[in-house]
């Protein structure tokens, strides 16, 4: 099942609030020793955006939560490296372009499969493993929603 965008945006923002997190309160640390704040900050990164994929294939503590996972377009999992290297590339376009890389991944992802340009160069793709929900789900519908069986 193809992942909402959501779902995908809620994931990035968990593993970016993480290392926010850890980069206001490494400012902080810079009073004794000066690189001290730019250690902390890097090792806050690795640990939200790296490590993970170390534990678990394809899984980053926000894409756990989401319930997704990063496979091949044949639906295996990914080399741990290809994944760095993907997440090196979304992070550095996403920084050098103060953010727009993903105003326009947003507009290139497609409904159906969910990819976006970085999924397309690394050849990629994010499942859902949530077991689709049957119509009885009505949480987070709208009244419009329900009427028409949607």
């Amino acid at each position: 099942m193809v992942p909402s965008f959501e779902k995908r945006v809620r994931a990035f923002a968990i593993d970016t609030s993480g290392v926010s997190i850890a980069l206001i309160l490494s400012t902080f640390l810079g009073t004794t020793w000066a690189p001290l704040p730019y250690i902390v900050s890097g090792i806050a990164a690795f640990v939200f955006y790296f490590l993970p994929y170390f534990l678990s294939n394809g899984q980053t503590f926000g894409k756990r939560i989401q319930k997704i996972k990063v496979v091949t377009l044949h639906g295996k999992d990914v080399n741990v490296f290809m994944l760095i290297l993907r997440d090196l590339f979304k992070l550095g376009l996403s920084v050098v372009t103060f953010g727009l890389y993903l105003i326009i991944c947003y507009f290139v992802m497609n409904e159906k499969t969910s990819r976006t340009i970085h999924d397309f160069i690394f050849k990629t793709k994010m499942i859902d493993l949530e077991p689709l929900q049957g119509k009885n789900n009505y949480l987070g519908k709208s009244e419009y929603m329900r009427k028409r069986g949607l």
